[in-house]
């Protein structure tokens, strides 16, 4: 694990499972104070080294998710085997999480390892904490990103994949609807982020000419 300090109060732990093919996962860590907030858990074997490097910089006080696939969740009961935190995700995405119905685009439910114990994000929850949701479907039905507003870095999840000059979609067989997902991207437009953090990517300077290139490069009517 590699642990980079993104921002005065961010810092993303990168990973790397090994396989065929090299996959990076990407979490982070939000220090508010004396509190650690973490986004995303990537998967089981990741957590010990996670707890780890949170407890190096502060105490941890909730999880959230940006959506319940298997790499970005799998490692929150881990997490709650040392800590009694919660664990927030969109409501859109608590029957998949809870294991009621699979994805739309896959036949198998999620085995989550933590169904009915995930609440859904609300106002409420980020009343007094410097981060912001917004609500990306596409990828999942409620795939969320979040603002960090003061150190104004977006943590993208999957909506996209970063390299250092350019935004590339997800994974078109993990995404329920692709033309759902690239419109979501235009939230970057909307936020105006200094950087964009990603999930299976490099971080990535915003400028005012990415989305629209994005758009232009993988949008079709066609695709599903």
């Amino acid at each position: 694990m590699n642990m980079i300090q993104l921002s005065k109060h961010i810092f993303k732990c990168e990973f790397k499972i090994e396989g065929p093919i090299k996959i990076p996962i990407n979490i982070w860590f939000i220090k508010d104070r004396d509190d650690v907030y973490i986004i995303d858990t990537g998967v089981e074997e990741l957590v010990h080294a996670q707890i780890k490097a949170a407890k190096e910089i502060g105490i941890p006080k909730a999880i959230f998710l940006t959506h319940g696939h298997s790499d970005h969740i799998q490692g929150a009961a881990k997490w709650l085997e040392q800590f009694n935190i919660p664990i927030y995700a969109h409501h859109y995405e608590l029957k998949y999480i809870n294991g009621i119905v699979p994805y739309p685009n896959n036949k198998t439910i999620e085995d989550t390892g933590v169904a009915n114990f995930v609440q859904p994000l609300t106002a409420q929850t980020f009343a007094n904490l410097p981060i912001q949701y917004y609500l990306t479907p596409g990828h999942s039905p409620g795939h969320v990103v979040y603002h960090h507003e003061i150190d104004n870095i977006l943590l993208a999840g999957d909506l996209f994949i970063t390299s250092k000059e350019d935004l590339l979609p997800p994974i078109r067989n993990f995404s329920v609807d692709m033309n759902e997902n690239i419109d979501s991207g235009a939230i970057i437009d909307e936020i105006k982020p200094r950087l964009i953090s990603s999930s299976h990517g490099q971080d990535l300077l915003y400028n005012e000419d990415l989305y629209k290139k994005y758009v232009f490069c993988y949008r079709d009517e066609k695709i599903h």
